[in-house]
């Protein structure tokens, strides 16, 4: 006959100063901001819930599945028992999706957007338009009809050019969509004129000293000014 152990207080074993950690403190993830996850850039309306975020990832994965066959149906692969050709509609697809989404990705992180944009056109599009799974079944058939060198070359070229698309994407848009300020502020050859204050008199270019001010052409002179005393 066994006896059950006793049901430990979790109150009293969350205060235990042996539980006061780094690794526990970083567990508290109802602690972090979301901000202070993301790290950068605005942070972006959310709010559309776990429904309607489904519908716009499955309509965006079906307009980009669509795209995706469109460009096989116009470039498609020859393959036979003696002739293995690399799947330029596969390569093409992976490299203007991972294109697209760094684009995406960087004007969101200098700009507010709606909320359906990133289901929309990131995870739902961009994520429907590109297939890295396709990469690895065309490898595989390469490697099976003994071609392993195109294989290779198939592989480090599409991870190279997507990789290089996403960070060329990125730097491009974040740059284009960021908000541009004046330039006069920013050079430190030049300062903005400063606006005159209240009764404050503006001199003209012609004239150093306004026609108002003693001494100036064409100013009223006081009777007894300008005598010899």
């Amino acid at each position: 006959m066994t006896s059950t152990p006793p049901a430990r207080d979790s109150s009293a074993r969350r205060d235990d100063p042996r539980m006061h950690t780094v690794e526990m403190a970083a567990l508290q993830l109802d602690e972090v901001e979301a901000s202070r996850v993301l790290g950068s850039g605005p942070v972006q309306p959310g709010g559309l819930g776990a429904r309607r975020t489904a519908l716009l990832v499955g309509v965006g994965g079906a307009v980009g599945g669509g795209l995706r066959y469109l460009i096989a149906v116009i470039a498609p692969t020859v393959t036979t028992p003696t002739l293995v050709e690399i799947p330029w509609a596969t390569l093409w697809a992976n490299v203007i999706g991972c294109l697209a989404l760094g684009a995406l990705t960087g004007v969101l992180e200098v700009r507010r957007a709606p909320a359906w944009t990133m289901p929309l056109l990131g995870t739902g599009l961009c994520g429907g338009f590109t297939t890295m799974s396709a990469v690895v079944v065309e490898g595989s058939a390469m490697l099976g009809a003994d071609f392993p060198i195109l294989a290779l070359a198939y592989g480090m070229l599409t991870v190279s050019l997507s990789l290089g698309a996403v960070v060329l994407g990125l730097l491009v848009a974040r740059r284009i969509a960021r908000p541009v300020a004046d330039p006069a502020l920013h050079d430190g050859s030049r300062t903005p004129a400063a606006l005159p204050g209240p009764g404050a008199r503006v001199r003209s270019a012609e004239s150093p000293e306004s026609p108002g001010s003693p001494g100036s052409p064409g100013s009223p002179v006081s009777p007894g000014e300008g005598e010899d005393r």
